[in-house]
């Protein structure tokens, strides 16, 4: 769901996606020591709206990837005083539920695989111990084949038989040397249950792991169902849920306090950089100056006064017009996004304006008020920063008679385009980065594989045939790791408090974004590269061209900015050799040569 709203005061042309999502406590109110700073409002449970498609594939990562759902909820639970960075087009709450979700269904699996183990080696030791080494033996056979892991039955059934039959010519020797907890008279007896009693272990084994299957696929064939409202799955202890309530609440916030070198927290993979610095000097023609204002006033040696707010107000108004409604519908970037970051170091002291001191946790909304004097004073420890983001909005093709040429699909690279302007020294300063965080990863987009048609519980006995032995192996290690994550996570969050208050200087910068972990390091084609390309080409043209419009509008001689950008973007120089002179590029550009006598040296 794309809202875009009017901020009375300073936020005109602004733009949030909240995704059906709403916030959680603490109080929404702003901070009676920190006025210009406050929390999220509070998050009451409903989520008007179906999850986009960001959100169904990340949801799903939790189940497709170990790896990925424990890095989520230790950044995002177990750190429980860090800041969490605003989430464009899912929803980070959910996505952590999820994570959390898929943790206690795999420390149910491990468990009930490893009392089958346990039960199988004391009750029938031979039989266990060769089903252990079936599963051994098969699993690394079956490692690194991609037909397995992509749901190949037949290579699985023919390693299991190959090496089961391989095992059953050993059987006598397995009952000889290790025979039952309690051996009968007669050994033939034993020998002949031997594999009566290895199948049993084998079968009920193989049943632990369709079980897990099967809720897994009814989560992402039922809950995450293209166009449903998917239900939140609960955290099973209060101080959890607490957190989850402020990673609600924090993620559609515009404060960013990042806690690595690294300020533009889920942005992806810095593709270009520029920044120019231009004096504010008059225009050759004084009438052209207004004589009145807030702003643009004439001052000293030809000086002009300009306010950035106003200059960011009508960067915003430029931007927003390239999704204009009175742009053909063709022609408009309805996934355009604008939005003002508050950009900080999240390593914070005990008094500090952007953190709540009674709660310890960092603020994640700034008011307009607030927004206004941060721009205004760039020397300050927070800057602001326009993010115009494009890419995250599911977006059909519709021809002109209504109907949809292409459908809605998740946008695969996400190009964000930050810019930051501050007027100091009677000089503008402007700033832009751009950066590409690249699409998902092919195995969290393979859930679209699934048949909602299909029979959930057979798909969950093929994939089960593929996975069982090395779940079977790997069951005792895992149960140990995931029960000491699990029984650790409260103690992660309780020393997390403590330091946060007894520490005069605490980290509160927010680290990782779930959409950034599940993320390619690259492109999966030249499209999307080419696709990124054109949006950062597309915002850093209208961005060139509002600021020398608001330049020239104000009075402000803009020809040396002109040729700045014109240098900057739209040209690039390459000299070979060993001959040097001088070069020029851009309109307007010109280069003269000159030659210096440098004294004591013959011509």
């Amino acid at each position: 769901m794309l809202l875009f709203y009017r901020d009375p005061g300073f936020g005109e042309c602004m733009a949030n996606e909240t995704d059906g999502r709403a916030a959680g406590s603490p109080s929404a109110v702003p901070d009676a020591a920190n006025p210009g700073f406050r929390h999220g409002p509070p998050f009451d449970g409903r989520r008007p709206g179906p999850a986009s498609s960001t959100t169904r594939y990340l949801c799903a990562a939790a189940y497709v990837s170990e790896e990925y759902a424990d890095r989520v909820v230790e950044h995002l639970v177990a750190d429980s005083h860090r800041a969490v960075s605003p989430a464009l087009g899912y929803d980070t709450a959910l996505v952590v539920r999820h994570c959390l979700r898929a943790q206690r269904l795999r420390l149910a699996q491990s468990a009930v695989v490893s009392v089958i183990l346990t039960v199988g080696l004391c009750a029938f030791p031979a039989p266990g111990l060769l089903v252990f080494l079936i599963c051994l033996v098969g699993s690394r056979m079956l490692r690194g084949s991609r037909r397995a892991a992509k749901g190949s039955i037949g290579r699985t059934v023919t390693v299991a038989l190959v090496v089961m039959t391989g095992f059953s010519c050993l059987a006598p020797s397995f009952v000889a040397a290790f025979g039952t907890v309690a051996p009968r008279e007669d050994p033939m007896l034993d020998a002949n249950l031997f594999p009566v009693q290895a199948t049993a272990i084998l079968v009920t084994a193989y049943v632990a792991v369709t079980w897990a299957r099967y809720r897994i696929i009814t989560t992402i064939v039922v809950d995450l169902a293209h166009g449903r409202i998917p239900p939140a799955p609960e955290a099973v202890r209060w101080e959890i849920e607490q957190r989850l309530g402020v990673v609600a609440q924090a993620q559609a916030g515009n404060i960013v306090l990042h806690g690595d070198v690294e300020p533009f927290v889920g942005a992806g993979e810095q593709v270009d950089s520029w920044s120019v610095a231009t004096e504010l000097k008059a225009t050759e023609y004084p009438e052209a100056i207004p004589s009145s204002g807030h702003y643009g006033a004439a001052g000293s040696r030809g000086h002009v006064v300009i306010d950035p707010v106003d200059l960011v107000r009508y960067l915003k108004c430029r931007l927003a017009e390239l999704r204009s409604p009175a742009l053909p519908e063709s022609e408009r970037i309805t996934g355009l996004l604008l939005s003002d970051q508050i950009i900080s170091s999240g390593t914070r002291w005990r008094g500090h304006p952007l953190v709540d001191d009674r709660l310890r946790l960092p603020f994640s909304h700034a008011e307009p008020e607030a927004v206004r004097m941060i721009i205004q004073h760039p020397q300050a420890g927070a800057r602001h920063f326009l993010r115009a983001t494009v890419g995250v909005m599911d977006e059909a093709g519709v021809g002109d008679d209504g109907h949809a040429i292409m459908p809605a699909e998740r946008q695969s690279a996400i190009a964000s385009t930050y810019i930051h302007v501050a007027a100091a020294g009677a000089m503008l300063y402007v700033e832009v980065v751009a950066f590409v965080l690249g699409p998902l990863e092919q195995r969290f987009l393979d859930i679209d594989g699934y048949d909602i048609r299909a029979n959930s519980l057979r798909t969950a006995f093929r994939e089960a045939a593929c996975r069982f032995m090395g779940a079977t192996v790997a069951a005792p290690l895992d149960l140990i790791r995931s029960s000491v994550r699990f029984t650790s996570m409260s103690g992660a969050i309780r020393r997390a408090d403590q330091e946060s208050r007894t520490k005069s200087v605490y980290d509160f910068g927010a680290v990782v974004d779930a959409r950034q972990l599940a993320s390619r390091t690259g492109f999966a084609n030249n499209l999307q590269r080419l696709d990124s390309e054109k949006c950062r080409r597309i915002i850093n043209r209208r961005v060139t061209e509002a600021i020398g419009e608001f330049l020239s509008d104000h009075g402000v001689d803009n020809s040396a900015f002109s040729r700045s950008v014109n240098l900057y973007q739209y040209n690039g120089v390459h000299i070979f050799g060993d001959n040097y002179g001088p070069v020029a590029a851009g309109d307007g550009a010109s280069a003269r040569a000159t030659n210096t006598r440098i004294g004591g040296l013959d011509d």
